[in-house]
């Protein structure tokens, strides 16, 4: 018998892809999301130990800054209730402030303000001048505990801090003001020195963000104001560790402290130092996943190659037999699995289809 000859079936998606797809997908899907969430993990836990290690060196570098603002403090508290403040007379107050400016060497003027504003004695031995316009004596003579404020020395050029407190009679009335004049030299030192790997710094600000002290060693011949830093925005909460912000034109870390006496520590990292290693580990875990990939793939595909190529066979043989060639050899059925029983099933066919042939050619 002759067989017709026809077309054979174009195959769009063959199985070999269906099964290399299927394959792939089972082998990546697990790997990709357990990578992701380690990463993920490893990524949060990094950000974490960034914002600690920012956190510790704010609150070291703070308690050295209110431990010297305490000093001071003391030394004015306990000065401004000797019976030489007391008398408000300069010839008894000025080898007592005199005393001060030598006991305290970063104190270069100590003098005394009367509620009109008129200096009455100083450590300097300089002519006295008036006093009544400037903040640290406003703030205390409008009552504030406390009177401080922030000004570029004359000479030097450099921050200097004037702390004042009123001296209260055995009324407690103002009879005047005591008033401390120091450099912040020793402070920014403090500042300077405090270093946080290779691009990490501390900055210190006043009460209305002007700069004192910055680890950079920047110190403009200007009180500058840095209101604009990221740390200090809005939308970051006073003490929270800023993650990701543009200072300057770099990616920084940052994090904000403010201090008892209204100031506040900044303290900063360049985020590409601080997440060296685990953009290092990264990158590494991005190797290993490649290398995991390509393993999984080639896997999948040698496979699928082995699943799919008896199935071809199969396939074309039974495509012979459809057209007439009832003599071709069926391969596979040596096999014990469900390939090996689909060629079983297409031998049979085939000797049952030579059989019916033979008996209509016997008629």
């Amino acid at each position: 018998m002759e067989a017709q000859p026809h077309n054979r079936t174009t195959i769009r998606f063959p199985i070999l892809y269906q099964i290399l797809l299927a394959m792939s997908a089972v082998a990546l899907v697990p790997i990709v999301g357990l990578w992701y969430i380690s990463v993920y993990q490893s990524t949060q836990e990094w950000g974490e130990r960034v914002s600690q290690g920012l956190v510790e060196s704010a609150d070291a570098l703070g308690y050295s800054v209110e431990q010297w603002s305490r000093m001071n403090l003391r030394a004015l508290e306990q000065n401004a209730e000797t019976p030489a403040m007391l008398s408000m007379d300069s010839a008894r107050q000025n080898p007592v402030l005199k005393t001060i400016s030598e006991t305290y060497p970063w104190i270069y003027l100590a003098f005394t303000v009367a509620p009109n504003g008129d200096n009455v004695g100083r450590s300097d031995g300089k002519p006295s001048t008036f006093y009544g316009d400037r903040d640290y004596f406003q703030q205390v003579i409008g009552g504030a505990p406390l009177g401080q404020q922030v000004l570029l020395g004359k000479t030097s050029k450099k921050p200097a801090l004037i702390l004042a407190k009123s001296i209260q009679g055995s009324d407690n009335g103002t009879k005047g003001v005591i008033a401390i004049a120091m450099t912040l030299e020793d402070l920014s030192r403090t500042v300077t020195k405090t270093r946080i790997g290779k691009t990490g710094y501390a900055i210190l600000l006043d009460k209305d963000n002007r700069l004192i002290a910055h680890g950079d060693g920047k110190v403009s011949s200007e009180l500058q104001d840095l209101s604009t830093h990221p740390a200090l925005r809005k939308d970051v909460k006073a003490g929270a560790t800023d993650m990701s912000s543009d200072y300057q034109g770099r990616e920084v870390v940052a994090f904000s402290k403010p201090l008892s006496n209204g100031w506040t520590l900044i303290v900063q990292q360049d985020r590409d130092e601080a997440y060296a290693a685990a953009n290092a580990a990264l990158r590494n875990a991005l190797l290993l996943l490649g290398a995991t990939l390509l393993a999984a793939v080639v896997f999948a595909l040698l496979l699928a190659r082995r699943l799919s190529a008896p199935i071809r066979r199969l396939t074309a043989i039974a495509d012979d037999i459809s057209r007439g060639n009832l003599n071709a050899e069926v391969s596979e059925v040596s096999r014990d699995d469900e390939i090996g029983a689909l060629a079983k099933g297409i031998e049979r066919m085939r000797v049952s289809l030579q059989m019916a042939f033979d008996r209509l050619r016997k008629r």
